[in-house]
């Protein structure tokens, strides 16, 4: 339990698959921070299903979302410094959308250029916001992995989706491209829809991100009535709402896994699972509170 790794694990992972995104998936186990501790005993899984859970707000199948406060860092409840980033991102995303979407569909009046100031102040920070919930999630989870933290601490999102790997490139192999949200995919058998359809989504965003928010030269004011900007901003809320809720849904998929798999471990401590269990945990979503 300690390393929470076992012969399967390897077993499982000793390929280097590649998908259409063209970087391989590294192998990869759970470490000891992959649960909290009481004393010597693991007491539950060091994350929270954030993007399951952003997943059923935007469907309005939720009313809230989970809260990590500093306060509750010096109760125990949690070790993993990304479970604090992404729960504080997700609330703040939360108020983004219905300001948004408050704004987008008011008909109080408004002075044009007051409108259009506002309307950029929420494209970017939808647009933002975005791209840092993505970042939080996957990285929330790459804390529980043996995976280097020096690949993840500082990556941005598209740095989550490829990047060079580096001990191939010094050590002077072949150079390629690896994953790390395509390694964490791997594990559990949902490569393809990551390949097929959430690293498309997620580019997107990195892209928006990269061009509509992150640069001086992004925005510019086009003052017209202040309905054209609303409409403006209702197309754009439209289109990220979808794209938000599409990346939630995958990438929340991956967290359900980890952390049934991690529930695993805790059920059979001290002991190990067998290989029938891990696939078991592993190929089963874990069933959100929603549902329940």
């Amino acid at each position: 339990m300690d390393s929470m790794k076992t012969s399967a694990t390897e077993d499982i992972h000793h390929r280097r698959e590649q998908g259409p995104h063209a970087a391989s998936h590294p192998a990869w186990a759970f470490r000891r921070e992959a649960a909290v501790w009481i004393v010597d005993r693991p007491s539950h899984a060091n994350l929270l299903p954030v993007a399951a859970e952003m997943c059923e707000w935007t469907r309005q199948k939720l009313p809230g979302l989970s809260v990590c406060t500093e306060a509750e860092k010096q109760l125990g409840s949690f070790t993993n410094p990304y479970t604090f980033h992404a729960t504080a991102i997700a609330v703040a995303l939360a108020e983004v959308i219905n300001s948004a979407h408050e704004f987008a569909t008011s008909d109080a009046p408004m002075e044009p250029l007051a409108a259009e100031i506002e309307r950029i102040r929420l494209n970017n920070e939808l647009v933002l916001y975005i791209a840092r919930f993505c970042e939080a999630t996957i990285k929330q989870m790459l804390f529980c992995t043996q995976i280097p933290r020096r690949l993840y601490k500082r990556a941005s999102l598209g740095q989550l989706l490829s990047i060079d790997c580096h001990s191939c490139r010094k050590s002077g192999r072949d150079r390629h491209e690896i994953s790390l949200l395509g390694a964490l995919a791997h594990q559990y058998f949902l490569c393809d829809s990551l390949d097929s359809c959430v690293f498309v989504h997620l580019q997107i965003v990195g892209r928006r991100r990269n061009l509509e928010s992150a640069h001086s030269d992004s925005q510019t004011l086009h003052v017209r009535d202040a309905t054209q900007s609303r409409t403006q901003l209702a197309g754009v809320l439209k289109a990220v709402g979808e794209e938000l809720g599409h990346m939630a849904d995958h990438i929340g998929q991956i967290e359900k896994r980890m952390i049934s798999e991690i529930e695993a471990y805790l059920m059979h401590y001290p002991r190990e699972p067998t290989v029938d269990e891990l696939m078991w945990s592993r190929a089963r979503p874990r069933r959100s509170k929603t549902t329940e």
